[in-house]
Parts: C-alpha cells; structure tokens; sequence
C-alpha cells in the first residue's frame, strides 16, 4: 500500500513539474489541462489515505490467520474426533471471514486505483 502512496505521490509531482513548465512556456491551454487533471488527482472527496476501515481489515486479517494457525496446531494434537470436528468447523468459519475480508481489502484497493490512474 505504501508504495502505491508513493507512486501517486510521485504522479502529482510529475504533474506539478510539467505545470511549472506549461508556466514557463507561457502555454495557458496546457496549463488548464494540467490543473485539471491535478484537481482529479488532489480532490479531497478523493482521499488517497488508507481509511481506518482499511487497516482495521488488515488487523483483523492477521487475528484470523493466527487464530487459525493455533486451530491447526490443536487439530494436529487432538485425538478426540468430537473436538476436532469442532475445531475444523471453527476453522472452516475463519475461512469465509477471511475470504469476506480479502474481497472487501480488493474492492478497497482497485477502488482507490481507479483514482489514481484515471486520465
């Protein structure tokens, strides 16, 4: 995620630099182009922040998967079938959480991306 932050961050740089060129050059019609296009790229409506959402997700992405590292820990030492199945419907639960989880961090993402490579 950083190095997307930073990618964005060097877009707007870019831009600002052929700005201070259009200004140069005197070219007004490009300069107009470029603003708008910054104005895209800035807009506060448009945050390009990771949102607390966002990182409460990548938190509790991680509980899961060391919750369920513990649950297969347990299921590999249990002889008890009763509480081994047990453990695998738990586990089975952590899945679909999991995959709940990384389908609203991939919305989240390609979201933002379409912001940020938007013409």
């Amino acid at each position: 995620m950083n190095q997307t932050l930073h990618n964005h961050s060097e877009k707007i740089n870019d831009y600002l630099d052929l700005l201070n060129y259009a200004k140069q050059m005197g070219d007004t019609a490009w300069q107009e182009d470029i603003v708008e296009i910054l104005s895209k790229l800035i807009s506060p409506e448009d945050s390009i922040e990771p949102s607390g959402t966002n990182e409460e997700l990548w938190e509790r992405f991680d509980q899961i998967n060391s919750t369920m590292l513990e649950l297969y820990m347990s299921i590999r030492e249990t002889s008890d079938e009763d509480h081994k199945q047990q453990l695998l419907e738990q586990m089975w639960e952590l899945k679909l959480e999991r995959i709940s989880i990384s389908r609203q961090i991939k919305n989240d993402y390609f979201s933002l991306e379409e912001l940020w490579f938007e013409e």
